[in-house]
């Protein structure tokens, strides 16, 4: 699938940030002409390190650095590639770039352009540069397993495994639909066992999907619970930082607060939310109608409860509200354990509401506890075992993009229809095709550009 585009391309591939070094990546046919013109290197010697002096288009002298070419097709796009380190000052950062933009026949990359122009060049296949632009926004252990499996091609071994199993049994039906008197009689049982041991594992994928979106992008955790509960000091003590204001006062909290953090390698979205009440005020109102909004989304919820918070209008609503979330992932937290007679007011709330007691609950008192470490880690292992972990084996094929998993279910889908249809051979092996073609798309063996071009678009400027 190779190609030849017009325009060499660079890109800053750093952060445009004070640092040590910078690094410019320029693809294309011109790459020689620029080494030659601001590095005055004649003749550049191929994945060799040159140090050289780096001017401006009036050879006046902007910084020193290094210089690595690259020559097609042995380049990560596939084109003759060239880097440029430099230092990583802002000054030189925004002169290099406005150099570059004004020689011949180039022009600032757009995002994921390089990684595009590899894709096109046959370097590697979609799934693969999927997985380098999830390994690059990985923040987590997890996220840096997973994409690395994407990266080095456990699911394209995977796919191509599916491929030529689903082209075994269309090559048999194929010929008993081309050769029917030359052939002997087709084993259907054979037939349909066979797919249907494919179309099981592409189905595990699909209903693993969930799972695997949490591990890469994050399980979104919702705090909820009556004012007062101590639902913000939670949400400070969880990432220990004073990131919400906490009061006495109820209805302090007014809108929804979003934080990442990773608990033992999982990346985790804690929300915390308006206190939930029947409220008076316009403001406070408006941020319990968005917790109510959230909580349709989240699955996994903590539910904050304090001694001092027991009222019969926070009862009944908390009750009425457990019975419409029944199906959640929830937790309890009984906070404040730091005043009088607080597990005899924990024991009100269970007394009061039995349901809760079937949620496994912890207790703890967030101002007491702030700067407790063994006190944070008994928490942080409570809310990793009973809410936030994800079962996962080393040796699982993790599809973790909505494009994929749509493949995914179309592939699993024409299996079906190809065992539903085993019976009418014409029809049997059309779905296979169709299940085929599918799995091409997964992979990026069709030409749609418009798509290419929204999946590439998602990369950073650089890659």
């Amino acid at each position: 699938m190779k190609s030849n585009f017009e325009s060499t391309i660079f890109a800053l591939s750093t952060n445009f940030a004070q640092s040590a070094i910078a690094v410019f990546r320029i693809s294309g046919s011109e790459c020689k002409k620029i080494a030659k013109s601001i590095c005055k290197i004649e003749k550049l010697k191929e994945r060799y390190v040159h140090y050289s002096k780096i001017h401006d288009l009036k050879s006046n002298l902007i910084d020193k650095g290094l210089i690595i070419y690259f020559k097609s097709p042995k380049s990560y796009t596939g084109e003759d590639l060239l880097e440029i380190h430099v230092h990583g000052s802002i000054a030189i950062i925004k002169k290099l770039t406005h150099v570059l933009s004004k020689m011949h026949n180039t022009r600032a990359a757009q995002p994921g352009e390089f990684s595009k122009r590899a894709f096109y060049n046959g370097k590697a296949d979609l799934l693969h540069f999927e997985g380098i632009n999830n390994l690059i926004k990985a923040e987590t252990e997890n996220q840096r397993i997973i994409a690395n499996k994407q990266v080095y091609g456990e699911n394209s071994k995977k796919c191509a495994d599916w491929g030529t199993r689903i082209l075994e049994n269309l090559a048999i039906i194929d010929a008993n639909i081309e050769f029917a008197d030359d052939t002997d009689d087709i084993d259907n049982k054979k037939l349909i066992t066979n797919i249907e041991n494919i179309k099981n594992e592409t189905q595990s994928i699909c209903d693993t999907y969930e799972d695997t979106k949490s591990l890469m992008y994050g399980s979104q955790v919702l705090i909820i619970g009556p004012t007062n509960a101590g639902k913000s000091s939670l949400f400070n003590f969880i990432l220990q930082k004073n990131q919400m204001i906490i009061s006495s006062q109820k209805g302090t909290t007014t809108d929804l607060s979003e934080q990442s953090l990773e608990i033992f390698g999982q990346k985790v979205n804690i929300i915390d939310s308006a206190g939930i009440r029947n409220s008076s005020k316009m403001i406070e109102k408006q941020g319990i109608y968005k917790t109510f909004e959230k909580l349709d989304e989240i699955q996994k919820i903590i539910i904050v409860l304090s001694p001092d918070s027991i009222e019969k209008d926070h009862i009944k609503i908390l009750e009425e509200l457990i019975n419409k979330i029944n199906s959640k992932d929830i937790v309890i937290v009984f906070n404040k354990l730091d005043l009088k007679e607080s597990r005899k007011g924990f024991s009100l709330w269970t007394k009061n509401i039995p349901k809760l007691k079937k949620f496994k609950s912890i207790t703890i008192s967030c101002k007491e506890n702030f700067d407790n470490h063994n006190m944070l880690e008994k928490l942080y292992k409570f809310l990793y075992k009973n809410l936030i972990s994800v079962e996962t084996n080393n040796d699982d094929f993790y599809f973790s993009e909505v494009r994929q998993l749509e493949c995914l279910k179309k592939v699993t889908e024409n299996l079906k229809m190809a065992i539903k249809h085993i019976n009418t051979l014409e029809l049997s092996s059309k779905f296979l095709r169709d299940a085929m073609s599918e799995l091409d798309i997964l992979h990026g063996k069709h030409d749609h550009e418009k798509e290419l071009g929204i999946i590439f678009n998602n990369f950073c400027i650089g890659k």
